[in-house]
């Protein structure tokens, strides 16, 4: 029986740029996330997404968490994945079409207490005056319509901030689902060169060489991230099954059992 095609958890991971813990409460509590969270959908991506753009201006994960569930409690019909969510006050804030909303309160947002609607702005705004934030969150928001041009948007944050790890992190995994993953090999070691050492992004370029057909560099890449993060669960688990593809059955053994106990 056909139907909606879905992603196992270690595309999921890549495609929203979360770490593992955080994607891993998000299933915990609902929000995303099938088969036990092992299968997720085009829709739970999308709200993966959303929250690590969030996150990454500067709300923080509990926040970030507290108003996804507080918007999907309010939801009668929309899915969760079809609202407009932006960092509002340290906070976050529904945008609906005609009015904005605290997402843990409900109650109204004036104008004077956000920053002006995107909609009503850009008739008064060139495009040249955004700055980063505003490209990477256009960015995120065009990954579920128009891939083409959120892959701009995610270039346009990397030639105004070239430091921008959720950029990368987005933008690698856009190719990687477009067949393109020599490009975004080439572009998490671009990240590498430019930005503070990082466990996913090392993940992620794991991942990817991986699936360019280049193991061993790969099993490098996954031991800096766990150098880097020793608790990063789905690195264990990738490199034990690499390493047993690659013979090494010791070292397989050695990270599942790390894997298992990350999750007891």
């Amino acid at each position: 029986m056909g139907g909606e095609a879905t992603y196992p958890l270690r595309q999921a991971l890549r495609l929203t740029g979360l770490t593992p813990r955080f994607l891993a409460r998000l299933v915990e509590q609902g929000l995303l996330g099938s088969a036990g969270g092992q299968r997720f959908s085009h829709q739970d991506v999308v709200v993966g997404r959303t929250a690590h753009a969030l996150h990454a201006a500067g709300v923080p994960p509990r926040k970030v968490l507290q108003a996804l569930r507080q918007v999907k409690a309010s939801l009668t019909e929309a899915p969760l994945s079809g609202v407009r969510l932006r960092p509002h006050a340290g906070g976050v804030a529904l945008h609906l079409a005609d009015r904005r909303l605290d997402a843990y309160t409900g109650q109204a947002l004036l104008l004077f207490d956000d920053e002006p609607d995107a909609a009503a702005v850009e008739p008064l705004r060139a495009a040249t005056e955004r700055d980063a934030a505003d490209w990477l969150h256009e960015a995120v928001r065009l990954e579920a319509s128009d891939t083409a041009a959120a892959e701009a948007a995610y270039r346009r944050v990397l030639a105004m901030e070239v430091c921008c790890a959720a950029a990368y992190i987005n933008l690698g995994a856009l190719l990687c689902e477009a067949q393109r993953c020599e490009e975004a090999v080439a572009l998490y070691e671009q990240a590498l060169d430019h930005c503070e050492p990082s466990a996913l992004i090392h993940f992620n370029r794991a991942t990817a060489l991986e699936d360019v057909g280049r193991p061993h560099q790969a099993v490098a890449a996954y031991e800096r991230a766990l150098a880097l993060d020793p608790a990063l669960a789905d690195a264990h688990f990738n490199l034990g099954v690499l390493l047993d593809k690659l013979g090494d059955h010791p070292g397989s053994l050695r990270h599942l059992n790390a894997y298992r106990r990350a999750g007891a």
